[in-house]
C-alpha cells in the first residue's frame, strides 16, 4: 500500500514537471509488483456474439503479451451474470492493473442474462444500486425477469486495483455522455477508482455502437462479407472492439474524446489526467481530443 502511494506520487510530481512520458518511465523502473489482468467475456447470448466476444478476448490477450516489462497475469473469465463479476474482482489477491468487459452494454449496464427452461432472467451489472432498483420495480412481470444474480458497481471494492489502473467496456454506449444523461457506469466506475485513492485510473467506454469489425474491413464488403471468404475469416480472427469513438472517464467525468484504434498510449492518458487536474470539470464537449 504504501509502495503504491509513494510510486503514485512520485509519477503525479513527475508528470507535472517533466511530462507524461517521463513519468511512465519512473514508473517502469521502480514498478516491481506483481499484477493481474481481467478479462471478462460474456458466454450468454447468441452463438456469433460470444463468438466475437471471444476472438476479441484472445486478440486482448496478444496485446497483453507483449508487456514484458511486467510481472504480470492475464486472465479470461466467462460470465453470464453480475455476481462473477463482483466476486472475481473482489476476491482477487494480487493487484488489477486493468479490466476489460467484452459483452453487450448500455450507458448504465453491463449486460449479461441466464435462461432457466424457457424464462429469460438479467443479470445484469448496473451503474449503482439505485439504478438496479429501478430496474427491478419497473421491470417486474415482463418477459425479462429480475434475478438475485443481477449486482451494481457500488459492490465492487476498488481498493484492489492499481493506481493506475485501466478499466475498458467494449460495448455499445457505456461511455455515451449527454446532458440529460447524469451518470453512466463509466462515470460512476472512475469514481470508485478515485475516491479509493487511484489517482491515475481511468475507465473507458464507447460513445456510440460498439463493433467487432474495423471500418476497413467492413468498407471492403461494402458493410457485409461472404462467410466463404477469406476476408471473412480474417475478419473474425482479427475481431477488435477498440476503434471509433471512445472516452476516458477519470475521476467522474470525460477527459479525453478519441478515435484512435487499438490500445489508448499510457501517455495520452496521463496527459490527459495532467490536463484535466488543471482545469475546471467541463464534461465530454469540453474533454480533450486525439
Amino acid at each position: 500500500m504504501r509502495r503504491n502511494l509513494f510510486a503514485w506520487l512520485t509519477v503525479g510530481l513527475v508528470a507535472r514537471m517533466l511530462g507524461p512520458d517521463a513519468a511512465i518511465a519512473q514508473t517502469r523502473r521502480a514498478d516491481t509488483t506483481s499484477y493481474v489482468r481481467l478479462i471478462f467475456v460474456a458466454n450468454c447470448f447468441t452463438v456469433a456474439e460470444n463468438s466475437a466476444f471471444r476472438y476479441a478476448a484472445a486478440n486482448l490477450v496478444s496485446d497483453y503479451e507483449r508487456d514484458t516489462a511486467s510481472r504480470q497475469t492475464i486472465k479470461r473469465i466467462y460470465f453470464d451474470n453480475a455476481r462473477q463479476i463482483v466476486d472475481s474482482i473482489n476476491h482477487q489477491r494480487q493487484l488489477i492493473r486493468s479490466v476489460d468487459f467484452l459483452s453487450h452494454s448500455r450507458d448504465d449496464r453491463i449486460g449479461a442474462t441466464v435462461v432457466k427452461g424457457n424464462v429469460q432472467y438479467r443479470t445484469s451489472l448496473f451503474e449503482s444500486r439505485r439504478k438496479m432498483q429501478e430496474v427491478q420495480w419497473h421491470n417486474a412481470g415482463g418477459s425479462l425477469h429480475n434475478s438475485y444474480k443481477m449486482a451494481s458497481a457500488d459492490e465492487i471494492d476498488f481498493s484492489g486495483f492499481s493506481y493506475d489502473a485501466v478499466i475498458e467496456i467494449h460495448g455499445c454506449h457505456a461511455g455515451m455522455e449527454e446532458d440529460t444523461l447524469p451518470v453512466n457506469i463509466c462515470k460512476r466506475l472512475s469514481l470508485g477508482l478515485y475516491m479509493s485513492g487511484k489517482q491515475l485510473a481511468v475507465v473507458i467506454g464507447h460513445g456510440t455502437r460498439a463493433n467487432p469489425n474495423q471500418k476497413k474491413a467492413m468498407s471492403r464488403s461494402g458493410g457485409s462479407s461472404a462467410t466463404n471468404s477469406s476476408g471473412f475469416k480474417a475478419s473474425v480472427l482479427s475481431q477488435d472492439y477498440r476503434h471509433g469513438l471512445r472516452l476516458v472517464y477519470f475521476d467522474g467525468r470525460a477527459i479525453l474524446a478519441t478515435y484512435q484504434p487499438g490500445a489508448i498510449p499510457q501517455p495520452a492518458i496521463i496527459a490527459a489526467i495532467v490536463q484535466a487536474q488543471n482545469a475546471p470539470a467541463r464534461g465530454a464537449r469540453g474533454a480533450a481530443r486525439n
